[in-house]
């Protein structure tokens, strides 16, 4: 039988019925709701009651963790939802069993199910959106590590010293890159939006296109310690900034000019004696192909293959 599927955001929540072989038979996309817990899963149980003769199994993939229980939903965004059973309050309210997996989870399985990322064994997927998340597949499965918690990229070191200290999910936050445009430009936040911040990196503008390059260094510097220390076949970029082709431009610049910069000098005489292959520390990302879609295929096939994880 069919499967309802929910991709639950910090903006919108997207619904697609889907046939057990990834094909998408319907689809809605409705404002989340944050008047309250309730108001919350009436949203969704309205949309599961329009289909509820069509499919018999729920899967969400949304922002957040889980707890080391598998059950208990940790919200990261949706602040209303910590400490709420996303799985056992969807079932008792919807009479149907329930998967959760976490967005970056999700995305990491959908391409490498059906996207970009077909044929990988080891493939590293980031999402690109307001933030930066992300997911692992090693081996062929999805990497959860030991308490559902892997592939935490926003929480990553960006710069470190005695006297300061940055995360990844900070210089990598495009929502803070539009609010401070906004602030310079002297433009209103809900104005400045992702089209028109690259509306002024397309014309030239220096501080626009100084800031995506940052941006750019920032998401490199991740990729390539990820792809030095798992050895990965692939990189996938995918979210709702990936359809940004000057972006993943950028970023493969960026890959290129790390080891340039960093293998110079002593070190570049360190790894000549040592017979270092410069091939080693040469990465390459490419585009998803699901884009937004990622998310859902990723959650229909961890309900399918609920076993297939690490």
């Amino acid at each position: 039988m069919d499967k309802l599927i929910f991709d639950i955001g910090a903006t919108n929540t997207k619904f697609a019925l889907m046939s057990m072989d990834g094909v998408i038979l319907a689809r809605e996309k409705v404002p989340t709701n944050y008047q309250s817990v309730d108001s919350y899963f009436q949203t969704l149980v309205d949309i599961v009651a329009r289909y509820r003769n069509r499919g018999d199994e729920i899967a969400i993939s949304t922002n957040g963790r889980m707890c080391p229980d598998g059950n208990t939903y940790r919200a990261y965004t949706m602040k209303f939802l910590q400490g709420v059973n996303l799985k056992l309050e969807m079932e008792q309210r919807t009479g149907l069993p329930v998967t959760v997996l976490n967005d970056g989870f999700s995305a990491a399985l959908g391409e490498w199910w059906k996207g970009a990322g077909q044929g990988s064994r080891n493939l590293l997927v980031l999402v690109l959106g307001s933030g930066m998340g992300g997911g692992i597949i090693i081996d062929g499965k999805l990497y959860q590590g030991s308490k559902l918690n892997a592939a935490m990229v926003f929480g990553m070191l960006s710069t470190y010293s005695t006297e300061h200290c940055d995360l990844a999910g900070l210089t990598t936050s495009f929502a803070l890159l539009l609010y401070q445009l906004s602030a310079i430009k002297q433009i209103p936040a809900q104005e400045m939006t992702g089209d028109r911040f690259f509306d002024y990196v397309t014309t030239g503008d220096p501080v626009a296109t100084g800031m995506l390059e940052a941006y750019s260094e920032h998401i490199a510097s991740v990729i390539y310690n990820c792809s030095l220390l798992l050895d990965l076949d692939q990189v996938v970029i995918t979210g709702g900034l990936s359809a940004r082709t000057v972006l993943i431009d950028l970023i493969n610049l960026k890959l290129r000019e790390i080891p340039a910069k960093a293998m110079q000098g002593q070190v570049a005489d360190l790894l000549e004696m040592v017979a270092a292959d410069s091939n080693d520390f040469l990465i390459q990302v490419s585009k998803g192909a699901l884009a937004l879609d990622s998310n859902i295929y990723g959650a229909l096939y961890h309900l399918l293959h609920k076993t297939n994880t690490l």
